[in-house]
């Protein structure tokens, strides 16, 4: 279900560090709380997009109000869409969704008052009970993820990232960008222009986890994309990802999963 809230007033569940199953972007105007999102604290932002995808914790500190506190935390899930119903597919159309690091970006004064009309709109419509509001509120979230990929494509953002979470921050632009199927991590690394050893120690020393890893988590998001497409069998599902056999397809989706392809697409997750 999707959901839209004014900043200021975040629900009181999502106060202490939680994770979420869905997306988030915070339109923030005027923001003087302490915002926490990974490892990284944010405040006193002007202008500014936080964007949040599930796997992260966030922590929204409590504060006293602040009546120059201005902005919109719009938050939803993937199956208000048709076409993009899915995690992996949300996150390999807006790239800037990416579950390892945490994008935060300062627009220009024009740039993020197109994107604030939107997201003014979209709290309009969210409560609207007129006809077809569900379809102009898909309808309006599309148009603002799309203008948050325009004015963010080539914006390297503004939260300080030492050479080690920039690594990794490419590495999942490249991983997200690349054509199926998935690549090795000296492949990925050949094409960043370093070496696989160098790669795996960056996103080690940024996350915690392996490059290898890094790929078996968009892999496994990938396989759960396409278990939830009921036209494609297991042996479908596993042909995609390039198992030769679905045992070992079965192996691999139980062993980071803790179940099987088809437990999962009968809706035992």
């Amino acid at each position: 279900m999707e959901k839209l809230k004014h900043f200021v007033k975040p629900d009181a569940k999502f106060n202490e560090p939680h994770k979420r199953d869905f997306f988030e972007i915070a339109v923030l105007e005027r923001n003087t709380k302490s915002i926490q999102i990974g490892n990284q604290t944010l405040q006193d932002l002007t202008n500014s997009l936080a964007i949040v995808s599930p796997f992260q914790v966030i922590n929204y500190n409590k504060l006293p109000p602040n009546d120059e506190d201005k902005g919109y935390i719009i938050y939803f899930n993937p199956l208000i869409f048709t076409r993009l119903n899915q995690s992996y597919g949300l996150q390999n159309e807006f790239p800037f969704f990416k579950i390892h690091t945490m994008p935060l970006y300062q627009l220009s004064d024009s740039d993020f008052k197109d994107v604030l009309n939107v997201a003014e709109e979209l709290h309009h419509e969210s409560r609207s009970t007129k006809a077809h509001n569900l379809e102009i509120v898909r309808s309006l979230l599309l148009v603002l993820l799309y203008k948050v990929k325009r004015y963010t494509q080539d914006n390297k953002g503004i939260v300080t990232m030492n050479r080690f979470e920039a690594i990794t921050s490419k590495f999942e632009q490249v991983l997200l960008s690349n054509n199926h199927p998935f690549l090795s991590v000296k492949e990925y690394a050949s094409k960043m222009h370093i070496s696989a050893t160098y790669l795996t120690e960056c996103t080690k020393k940024a996350t915690g986890k392996s490059a290898q890893k890094i790929i078996i988590d968009y892999k496994i998001l990938y396989a759960k994309t396409l278990l939830h497409q009921k036209d494609k069998s297991v042996t479908e599902v596993a042909d995609t990802l390039d198992f030769n056999e679905v045992a070992n397809f079965n192996q691999f989706f139980k062993r980071n999963t803790g179940m099987t392809a088809t437990q999962f697409r009968n809706g035992r997750n």
